[in-house]
């Protein structure tokens, strides 16, 4: 499976065309089964404002867009955007599939302890696998990713591949550096973590978008500036490395 992450200054882009037309040019020059990009990627993780001024007509109109564009190129597409519903806001990640459809639709359910996220957006509640080439995966977005419960929940319901759309600050870059590594590890899963670089309203993001492997070790690692990279991921090592090493089987036996 052919993977590509992008991960965009902060401050580039700032309306919804170029944002498209920088996708469209992505997938166009390569040659991609998936492209990951990072959370709130229609808005940007600016400000309550910023994400405000989305309106439904917006949303509708980039969905449109990025499913014609998963068609045009044949690859799915994991993008995060500030979804509306009966009234409500979410933080979402959508997952396009090839067929002009979306596959799976996710809301954040454990929202960033910010005052941003938790006086616009309403939790969801759905932690979900679906299938791409055959290969079950899940979407976490984010704070989501750090609760080393909620990717062991996945990788018991047999996911192999976790999609992490993010928005991480330089403060929390052991994150990205180290925590990834472990979850992967620990759970026997690839993880692609996509961020932001970039400082606006005094946030500095801390880039270091990765897609590391079950031995929990980096296929691709992006640095401080923006960047686009695509890895080539083979999951037969992640079969012989969960039969070398059984951890969910031994763990069972200490469950109640």
């Amino acid at each position: 499976m052919k993977i590509g992450i992008f991960q965009p200054n902060i401050n580039n882009y700032p309306t919804i065309h170029e944002k498209l037309s920088k996708i469209e040019n992505i997938l166009n020059s390569n040659n991609i089964d998936i492209l990951i990009l990072p959370e709130l990627y229609l808005s940007f993780y600016h400000s309550r404002e910023t994400i405000i001024n989305c309106s439904q007509e917006d949303i509708d109109f980039f969905k449109k867009e990025i499913l014609e564009l998963s068609q045009k190129f044949q690859s799915h597409i994991v993008c995060g955007y500030p979804e509306i519903d009966n009234h409500k806001r979410y933080n979402s990640a959508l997952v396009s599939g090839i067929n002009n459809d979306l596959i799976y639709n996710h809301r954040k359910t454990f929202l960033a302890p910010n005052e941003m996220e938790k006086s616009l957006f309403s939790k969801g509640n759905n932690f979900e696998i679906f299938t791409i080439q055959d290969i079950h995966c899940s979407t976490l977005i984010c704070y989501e990713f750090e609760f080393p419960e909620i990717v062991r929940k996945l990788a018991k319901l047999g996911a192999q591949l976790i999609l992490v759309p993010t928005a991480l600050t330089e403060e929390f870059s052991f994150v990205a550096h180290e925590m990834l590594k472990t979850r992967a590890f620990e759970n026997q899963i690839v993880l692609v973590y996509v961020n932001y670089c970039g400082q606006i309203n005094n946030q500095n993001f801390c880039g270091n978008s990765a897609v590391v492997n079950e031995k929990g070790e980096d296929l691709l690692r992006l640095g401080l500036e923006e960047d686009f990279a695509m890895v080539e991921v083979n999951f037969e090592s992640q079969v012989l490395r969960r039969k070398r090493l059984p951890y969910f089987d031994d763990l069972t036996k200490f469950e109640v």
